[in-house]
């Protein structure tokens, strides 16, 4: 048992404290489709105002990512994890208790939406990057796939919660499941520490030499620079269309006459899918000469999913287009962050990773709004897929010009 723990690299239990996280986070923000018309009812309010509380927490989520990898890289993530963890546990058991729309914007959208920060991307993956280096996309490959198992079992289960008992003794589930993460974070996690960038090294009991600290620019000096802002908009651009179709693809397949047991199926083919493709791009970014280059591939599948969602009629095809689309949409959960790391270094990668996390989701705020809009104006969705097609190749221009700033 003691040679196991000794050839245990500890970097592989920060990854699996990620996952976990990422499941718990990413589970409970899909739970919307679940929950919201249970709400809605019993507090006598539309679906448009019911839809409030997710966007307000999507908005918290975006503006403080920034400081939550501050937080990170200065104290670890142990602490902000922890923190997270029970923030989010309160909020969302407060939940259960609520009996207007502006108590459900407070204890989802302002509790949750800080506390989920603590238990969010930035950490998780800002985290799992520290302890890696020749392996880093596959390690941020296998965390991010908590977001995948995440968004189809936990969504299902709060459903059964919600079906057996109320909408209410739900959010309590939600509230119980986010405090369990206090234990993994608190036993598992160690405070700051920065490994030897050969894992190999550092998994023989070696400890880390100050030559081995990451070194790499600042936030501020990495926002004077075009590479920023580039990934910055380009994060921007591809999640307006992500979540634009992921939000509405349910309602097109149903317009387009097929059943909404077999719309709803498309979810699950699509985070399946999603699960292989964060594996896949992650491994794919190790392997490619920029870690960036391992997002072309991702666009032009994306590309193609989206030309095939065009022209779903039937069920096949819509099961078509969401593997496809599942698939290419993993690689931006993995492959960003490891972009970051490569682009700018480790040393300040908490603050960088969470400012570029902002834009994705400003983007993830406004996409299914722009794609609502679209279709309350024409009637229909085809204007706003030929939207996300063009969000899509902007990005991959916009991707394709980082340039690295950073040598270890």
């Amino acid at each position: 048992m003691s040679k196991t723990r000794e050839k245990l690299y500890y970097g592989w239990v920060v990854v699996g404290v990620a996952f976990m996280v990422m499941f718990v986070n990413y589970g409970v923000r899909s739970t919307q489709t679940v929950l919201i018309k249970g709400f809605s009812e019993e507090l006598d309010i539309g679906r448009a105002a019911a839809s409030l509380p997710f966007t307000v927490s999507v908005l918290v989520y975006a503006f403080l990512a920034p400081l939550t990898g501050r937080l990170v890289d200065r104290y670890g993530p142990r602490w902000v994890m922890v923190g997270g963890a029970l923030i989010s546990g309160v909020g969302l058991w407060m939940c259960s208790r609520v009996n207007s729309l502006f108590a459900l914007v407070f204890f989802f959208g302002i509790v949750f939406g800080i506390g989920g920060n603590g238990i969010g991307l930035v950490p998780s993956n800002t985290s799992v990057a520290m302890w890696f280096r020749r392996r880093l996309g596959l390690a941020l490959g296998l965390a991010t796939m908590g977001i995948g198992f995440g968004t189809m079992i936990l969504p299902r289960l709060t459903g059964a919660v919600q079906s057996q008992l109320d909408w209410r003794a739900a959010f309590q589930f939600l509230g119980y499941v986010a405090l369990a993460l206090i234990i993994p974070a608190l036993f598992f996690l160690r405070g700051k520490r920065t490994p030897s960038d050969d894992e190999g090294e550092a998994a023989s009991g070696a400890q880390p030499r100050d030559a081995d600290l990451p070194g790499g620019l600042t936030l501020k000096e990495a926002m004077r620079t075009s590479s920023f802002w580039l990934l910055f908009m380009g994060f921007v651009l591809i999640v307006i269309a992500l979540y634009g179709v992921m939000v509405h693809q349910v309602p097109y397949a149903t317009d387009q006459g097929i059943a909404k047991g077999w719309a709803e199926w498309s979810i699950v083919v699509y985070g399946a899918t999603s699960i292989a493709g964060r594996l896949f791009f992650g491994r794919l970014s190790d392997r490619t000469r920029e870690k960036k280059n391992a997002l072309y591939p991702a666009c032009v599948i994306l590309l193609v999913s989206i030309s095939i969602l065009i022209f779903v009629r039937e069920v096949w095809s819509l099961m078509v287009f969401a593997a496809v689309f599942g698939f290419g949409f993993a690689a931006y959960g993995p492959v960003i962050p490891a972009v970051c790391a490569e682009v700018f270094g480790k040393a300040n990668m908490g603050a960088i990773f969470g400012a570029v996390t902002t834009g994705g989701a400003l983007g993830g705020a406004a996409g299914p709004v722009v794609t609502g809009f679209i279709f309350d104006q024409s009637g229909n969705y085809i204007g706003a897929w030929i939207l996300a097609l063009a969000c899509v190749a902007v990005s991959t221009i916009l991707f394709a010009r980082v340039r690295i700033l950073w040598k270890e």
